[in-house]
């Protein structure tokens, strides 16, 4: 099985605890068919949101595992990388990785400022760099870890 990216598309709704009636509903409607122990997986609905909250989606893994992904509340500003690594650990999150970002801005766009955003990736053979994503123009580049950057932080769900 090859990882299958699932993400929601519900114009400009944020998804909260009370619509999830409503995004079973679009689920079922617009989503390809796919063995019962996807559905399976998902059957008790999206994650429990706390106020602020966003759904942003999930990966499936694989090996069948999927991760639910949750864009908590809040951005930091003109930070190096570490500091806002750091930051989203106080918040109990991290940074998103790089296919997180692609969702993010490709479905929330509207959450972030044109401006790059720190990922909590670093780069596979320069380790003072890590990568980025530019909620302008929607490009995914690198940064020396000591520029200094937008960040947000997500959660993340095992289910």
């Amino acid at each position: 099985m090859k990882n299958e990216l699932i993400t929601l598309e519900i114009g400009e709704a944020k998804l909260t605890a009370s619509k999830r009636e409503l995004f079973m509903a679009w689920f079922e409607r617009n989503i390809t068919p796919k063995p019962l122990e996807f559905y399976t997986k998902l059957a008790g609905g999206i994650p429990k949101l706390n106020e602020g909250e966003i759904y942003v989606g999930a990966v499936t893994s694989t090996d069948g595992i999927t991760t639910h992904t949750i864009l908590l509340p809040g951005d930091l500003e003109d930070k190096t990388w570490n500091e806002s690594m750091e930051w989203a650990k106080s918040l109990g999150g991290d940074l998103p990785d790089r296919v997180e970002q692609a969702m993010l801005f490709k479905y929330f766009k509207n959450e972030f400022k044109e401006r790059a955003y720190w990922s909590n990736t670093q780069h596979a053979v320069y380790d003072s760099y890590a990568w980025c994503q530019n909620f302008y123009y929607g490009n995914q580049g690198y940064n020396d870890k000591y520029s200094k950057l937008r960040a947000r932080a997500v959660r993340r769900l095992v289910i």
